[in-house]
Order: C-alpha cells, then sequence, then structure tokens
C-alpha cells in the first residue's frame, strides 16, 4: 500500500504528463549513483542489488532533505543484476565491475560480431527467444552466473517493491513493453555490421524484425496478465542506436518507428504511460510522436534532442530531461541551476518534468543533483 504523500504527487505526475501543470515537475532518472552517494561501489551494487536498492531509498530521502520534494522517479533500483539486465537488454557480453573491470567502473558492453547475416533466417526458423538462449547467452554471459541473479531477482523484487511503496514517489517505469529489434538485432551483430545489413539487405532486416517483435509482441501480452505493480505509471519504450541521427529517414521509417508506435500503443491499451526512453539525436522525426494519444506518452530524453524544437514540433507532449550528464558531473551548482532555467523558458513548465538526460552518471556531484531538484522546485 503506497504512502500518505503518494496520492498527492501522483496528482501533481498526473497534471504534468497532461501538460495541465503550472510550475516545472522535479524526477530523477537513476540508479546505481543513488547507492554510490550512498558509499556503496558499483561492484558491490552489482554484487547484491537488493542491499543497493536498500541503500538507494535512503539517499532518496536525503536528496528531499537537502533539494525538496522529488515527485516522480523515471528509474530506481530494482533486485536485477544490471550486468544480467543490460545483457538481457543489448545481447552483448558486459564486463563484470569488480571482476573484469575496477570495482568502481560502471558495467562496460563489449562491442562484437556474434552473428552474421546468415543467422537471420536461422532466428526465424528455430524461433528469437530460443535463438537467444541456445545461440546467444551461452556465448556472452556465465550461465550460472546469470541464473543466480535471475533467483535473487525472482525473491528480492517483491522486497523491494515493498520499500519503494513506502516511499510514497510515482515511478514510471516498470511495466512491461515490447522492445524494438532494431538495438537488441545490432548489439548482436556490432554496430558496423548492422548498419551495413540496414544498405545491403533492408528487406531481410525487415522480415526478421516483424518476426522478433511479433514474437515478444505475444510474450509481452502474456506477462501483461499477471503483472501486478501499482507504483508502476508506464514502462520504457526505448531507442539508442536507433535514433534519428544515426540512421537515414529510410532506415528509420522502415525499422525503427513502426516497431515503436506499436509497443507505445501496446502500452496504452493497457492503461499505461508510454515513456519514450529516446537516447541520442531524435530531433529530425519528433512530430511523429504526435501521432500517439495526447497525455498517454512523455518523452525521455538525453539533452542530444533538442526540447525546444520538441516542444514547436510535439507541443502537448510532456517530457523527462534533461539536464546533461557531463554537467552533473564537471558543473558546478550555479551552472547546473541557470541550465535548469534556462530549458524551462525554452520549453515552458507545462509538461516538464526536470531530471537529468538519460541516467545520473556515477560520477554525478551529489551537490549538483541537490542543485537539479531545487532549480525545478523552487522555479517561479
Amino acid at each position: 500500500m503506497a504512502s500518505p504523500t503518494y496520492e498527492e504527487r501522483l496528482d501533481v505526475v498526473k497534471a504534468g504528463i497532461a501538460c495541465l501543470n503550472d510550475k516545472p515537475i522535479s524526477c530523477f532518472n537513476g540508479n546505481v549513483v543513488l547507492a554510490v552517494f550512498g558509499g556503496m561501489t558499483v561492484a558491490e551494487y552489482c554484487a547484491d542489488p537488493v542491499k543497493g536498492a536498500t541503500l538507494a531509498l535512503e539517499t532518496i530521502k536525503r536528496l528531499e532533505e537537502d533539494a525538496g520534494t522529488i515527485y516522480a522517479m523515471n528509474a530506481f533500483p530494482g533486485a536485477m543484476n544490471m550486468v544480467v539486465g543490460i545483457t538481457f537488454a543489448w545481447n552483448s557480453r558486459v564486463k563484470i565491475p569488480g571482476v573484469e573491470i575496477s570495482e568502481d567502473s560502471i558495467w562496460q558492453v563489449m562491442e562484437e560480431a556474434l552473428i552474421e547475416p546468415d543467422a537471420y533466417d536461422e532466428i526465424m526458423a528455430i524461433g528469437y527467444n530460443n535463438f537467444l538462449a541456445t545461440k546467444i547467452f551461452p556465448r556472452i554471459i556465465d550461465l550460472e552466473y546469470m541464473g543466480k541473479y535471475l533467483h535473487i531477482a525472482g525473491e528480492g523484487q517483491p522486497v523491494v517493491d515493498a520499500l519503494y511503496a513506502n516511499l510514497g514517489i510515482p515511478l514510471f517505469q516498470g511495466a512491461p513493453a515490447t522492445a524494438v529489434p532494431f538495438d537488441p538485432l545490432c548489439g548482436m551483430r556490432s554496430l558496423q555490421g548492422f548498419y551495413r545489413d540496414c544498405y545491403k539487405i533492408l528487406d531481410k532486416l525487415k522480415e526478421v524484425s516483424d518476426f522478433i517483435f511479433n514474437e515478444n509482441y505475444a510474450i509481452t501480452e502474456k506477462n501483461w496478465e499477471t503483472f501486478n505493480n501499482p507504483m508502476a505509471l508506464g514502462g520504457w519504450v526505448g531507442g539508442w542506436r536507433s535514433a534519428s541521427g544515426m540512421v537515414s529517414p529510410k532506415i528509420w521509417e522502415t525499422l525503427v518507428w513502426p516497431y515503436m508506435k506499436v509497443s507505445a500503443e501496446q502500452m496504452i491499451s493497457h492503461n499505461h504511460i508510454a515513456v519514450m526512453h529516446i537516447d541520442s539525436d531524435w530531433t529530425r522525426d519528433i512530430e511523429r510522436f504526435g501521432e500517439l494519444p495526447e497525455g498517454k506518452f512523455v518523452l525521455n530524453t538525453d539533452y542530444m534532442t533538442d526540447l525546444a524544437v520538441a516542444r514547436q514540433k510535439v507541443p502537448k507532449a510532456a517530457y523527462i530531461g534533461d539536464v546533461p550528464t557531463s554537467m552533473l558531473t564537471t558543473g558546478s551548482p550555479a551552472q547546473v541551476t541557470d541550465y535548469v532555467n534556462r530549458l524551462i523558458d525554452a520549453t515552458g513548465p507545462q509538461g516538464s518534468f526536470i531530471a537529468s538526460g538519460c541516467d545520473t552518471p556515477i560520477s554525478a556531484k551529489y551537490e549538483n543533483v541537490v542543485a537539479m531538484i531545487k532549480a525545478a522546485n523552487e522555479w517561479s
């Protein structure tokens, strides 16, 4: 059961999603940085994600004491080991902090061509998830390690959910979503190889993307049957290497937007908010998000998309962002405050959820995060 403050904050968040608010809304993106602020190393966080999430809760309370109310969380540490989680997201090998890299380094995705073009037909012959289980995961992660942390996640997530519910902050992320096939395929094929395929065998990529998306769409529908997290307002529908600034209009229209739109519509059909987690530069095609129903989605950018242009082209779209991660790391509180004020002046307060671009980095200065939250709360 949510804390008494939850409903009050939820009203503010709902108004913001509908662009009916008259003040910007403080929000927080991030997971491991909260544990780092609490004194935990990245290696310790990966080794014990439930302990990391518990420590992160204490950090959120400290941030609110120093900066004022945080009305929403766009991402929050769960019970899943992030090395395992990123492995699933990218279909690539991930270096483990404290084992393959230093204990204070963030997990690192290793770029490697795991498949050749003939694998696209094999995926359609044996099934995408079967292909991952038999051909990919054994090559990129220790299966015993993966199994251990999947078990921990299964047992620990209800514990984390209960702790988070007591915090009383609405959460944008957590609902089931169907991934756009572009980035997971790119992770297996490598950026260079996959982009080359986009130009040489686009029709084949369209065929295998349809196959993968349809298989995963059905799985997501099954997941909705058992989904039970009243704190999660929505889920991420993401794109990274599939951004407008990375691929041509023809490739984007063929391999990106059709799946992104249907995935968002699936989320919306289950009465949840589609959080369009779009890293890199999506300015060229940003108006296409206007095809989604107003008040049912938010744009979650990483400071490379021009939010002033986005506000002009999709005026009724709320956004989450987009204080630069570099500024949170190397800037000063005064610079952060000035950026937030200029951002709100450029976009207006309506529908503005002020947070870091994408994820708050582990190198962020605590005082800069405080300044970001305070700037949103004190804007007038």
